[in-house]
């Protein structure tokens, strides 16, 4: 049966767009939109989560912790979580407009020492842009296996492309967050630090895990391996 006059316009049609559409605008525009959401949710979560801002005697107490952590976020938000006891701390925005989240727990139950150890630990990966990496290690990722669906690296060759990019970049994303961790152990004291993610720990009701072979395919390193770390460095 020969194809219809209809059937061979649509193929040639296809054909054409085909040709005609760069794969590399895919690959760049995945990559784009990617890094777009990265920048934008999590301001995005933050107009959707409850927050108020620290009261008078709050915004007094944490001036002497944030001076300590020499940390200056453009503003400062407290989460109004349903369980008290949770204990968050978390730069947002971009370099230059970091805005500080907290939630209750963190005001009422940490000591100062373990408070201002934690803010140091944020201070310091917002210093090394770890946030900003960690997005583009991922868009990375992202872009290698847009490529091979596109045609630009071969099929056969695309599975090893996005495993080794991604054994490489997140390496270097778990490298950053090390020395972000040695950086605030110069300030508060290793063993410092390290009490103070095991008191994040066990207010979370969890045991830090350490490293296994699933970190290797991990940006970030797991609080286990970090407490590790920080102790045999001490």
């Amino acid at each position: 049966m020969e194809p219809s006059h209809g059937s061979v316009r649509m193929l040639g049609q296809a054909a054409l767009l085909q040709a005609t559409i760069d794969p590399l605008w895919f690959v760049t525009a995945a990559v784009v939109l990617f890094l777009a959401m990265a920048a934008l949710g999590p301001r995005v979560s933050l107009s959707l989560r409850e927050t108020r801002p620290p009261t008078t005697n709050e915004q007094d107490d944490l001036g002497g912790l944030l001076a300590a952590a020499d940390l200056d976020p453009t503003a400062i938000h407290i989460s109004e979580t349903a369980d008290p006891s949770s204990v968050q701390v978390s730069l947002i925005g971009l370099p230059g407009r970091r805005q500080l989240l907290l939630t209750e727990g963190f005001l009422d139950r940490l000591e100062d020492a373990t408070a201002t150890a934690l803010l140091t630990a944020e201070a310091q990966r917002g210093r090394l842009f770890y946030l900003e990496y960690r997005a583009v290690a991922a868009a990375a990722v992202i872009g290698v296996a847009t490529a091979m669906f596109g045609g630009l690296i071969a099929f056969s060759n695309g599975l090893f492309v996005i495993a080794l990019t991604a054994l490489v970049l997140f390496w270097i994303g778990r490298q950053l967050q090390f020395r972000a961790d040695r950086a605030a152990a110069d300030r508060v004291g290793a063993d410092a630090l390290a009490d103070a993610f095991g008191v994040v720990a066990d207010h979370r009701g969890v045991t830090p895990e350490g490293a296994t072979w699933r970190t290797y395919f991990e940006v970030q390193p797991p609080l286990g391996q970090r407490i590790d770390r920080l102790r045999a460095s001490e």
